[in-house]
C-alpha cells in the first residue's frame, strides 16, 4: 500500500497558494467554513493492475470549494467557480506536480459537480472536482 501523505500535503500547499482560496484543508471541514475554503477529501481507490513487483494503485479524491451563495453579485460566484475549475484542470493536466508518489493524473476520470449546502446558517455554493491519479508503481511501498 502506498502512503499518500506527501501528495495530499503538496496539493494542500499548492491550492492554498492559488488566488481566491481562503484556506485549504485536508478532509471534510468540521467548522469554520468560509467563502473560498477548499477541502481535499480522499474518496476511494483501487488496484487496477499489477506489475511484476507491485500493484498499480489509482487514488480518487474530491477537491471541494465553498463560496458564499448569497454574496453579491450572485452571478460572479458562478463565473468564479467555473474559472477556478478551468484553472485546476489546466494545472493538473499540465504542469501541476502533485508530488509524493503520484505518477500522473487520469484526465478521463476527471469530473465536476455543483451543489448547495447550508453550514452554520450560511448557504454555500459548492464545486466538487473529482480527481483520479495513478501512483508511481516504482515508488517505495509502505507495510
Amino acid at each position: 500500500m502506498t502512503a499518500n501523505r506527501n501528495a495530499l500535503l503538496n496539493m494542500q500547499a499548492k491550492l492554498q497558494a492559488m488566488g481566491g482560496v481562503a484556506r485549504a484543508v485536508i478532509g471534510e471541514p468540521k467548522s469554520a467554513v468560509q467563502s473560498g475554503l477548499v477541502a481535499i477529501i480522499p474518496a476511494s481507490g483501487r488496484v487496477d493492475e499489477t506489475t511484476l513487483n507491485s500493484p498499480r494503485e489509482i487514488h480518487i479524491l474530491t477537491i471541494r470549494r465553498y463560496m458564499n451563495a448569497m454574496q453579491e453579485p450572485l452571478e460572479e460566484t458562478e463565473f468564479d467557480l467555473d474559472a477556478w475549475r478551468a484553472d485546476i484542470m489546466e494545472d493538473i493536466f499540465g504542469d501541476f506536480d502533485m508530488g509524493g508518489t503520484v505518477a500522473y493524473a487520469l484526465p478521463t476520470q476527471f469530473q465536476w459537480a455543483y451543489g448547495f449546502q447550508t453550514i452554520e446558517n450560511t448557504i454555500y455554493r459548492m464545486l466538487d472536482l473529482t480527481v483520479a491519479y495513478r501512483i508511481d508503481d516504482n515508488s517505495t511501498f509502505m507495510a
